[in-house]
């Protein structure tokens, strides 16, 4: 509880301060047909659109060590392009995030909100960020709200504490948090992680790095049935902020 206050606190101070727009403080939100163009060579053109819709986007990969967050930077960099005042968001608990390398992606570091909630937090925090409109991108490192699969048949619940909803109810929580202020949300997942049933995302993109300098990039999932064969692109793990 106190994470998600403390966080809703941050949120108005940003706001009283003038550094942030939330949803109340907006006459209208962006146009939802407006695909959030990466500016990745060869990417844009593999997804439906032309680019990353609004609502909630599933970046999935194994061990979510194949292009995920380098691809989940390029929306940041793009969602802070699309106006001097747009600032984006990205929960971290595991604090696995490189500020050098956010840095080198283009992204503005005086326009990137970082949360690190406790794990049990998460699910409510998240739902907090997104539902405040301040933001045109919100990052979730998505695998951190659950358990990890325990050990040699020893039971994660001494360890950890379990999740309080189950995924799919958590990510159409997120859906309907965005759905107001048009936000993008991408959850970075592990594809190796087995799941009791299809996510209600509006979008899901697999990714994997056969090599050092290329990435593979397949549309698993689209609201209008859009899927894609495995396409690969250049990779591109720091972007040039002149593209």
């Amino acid at each position: 509880m106190a994470a998600a206050h403390d966080v809703q606190a941050l949120l108005m101070h940003l706001s009283h301060r003038g550094k942030l727009r939330l949803a109340q403080e907006v006459e209208s939100p962006p146009s939802a047909s407006r695909a959030l163009s990466l500016a990745w060579p060869g990417l844009d053109a593999v997804l439906p659109d032309g680019g990353l819709p609004r609502g909630v986007i599933e970046l999935s990969s194994p061990r979510a060590l194949g292009g995920c967050t380098s691809l989940a930077l390029a929306a940041v960099r793009a969602g802070q392009a699309r106006s001097a005042n747009a600032w984006c968001a990205w929960l971290d608990p595991e604090a696995t995030l490189h500020a050098p390398g956010v840095f080198a992606a283009g992204v503005d570091l005086d326009r990137m909100l970082v949360v690190r909630s406790p794990r049990a937090q998460l699910a409510r925090v998240a739902v907090k960020v997104v539902a405040s409109g301040g933001f045109e991108v919100v990052v979730i490192d998505f695998d951190a709200m659950s358990p990890r699969p325990s050990r040699a048949g020893v039971s994660s619940r001494s360890t950890r504490r379990p999740p309080t909803l189950a995924p799919e109810v958590i990510i159409r929580k997120l859906a309907l948090a965005a759905e107001p202020c048009g936000a993008t949300v991408i959850l970075i997942t592990d594809a190796l992680r087995p799941r009791a049933v299809p996510w209600p995302v509006a979008m899901r993109v697999d990714l994997s790095r056969p090599n050092a300098r290329e990435l593979v990039v397949r549309v698993a999932k689209d609201k209008r049935g859009r899927v894609g064969l495995a396409r690969t692109v250049p990779f591109l793990p720091v972007l040039d902020a002149a593209v």
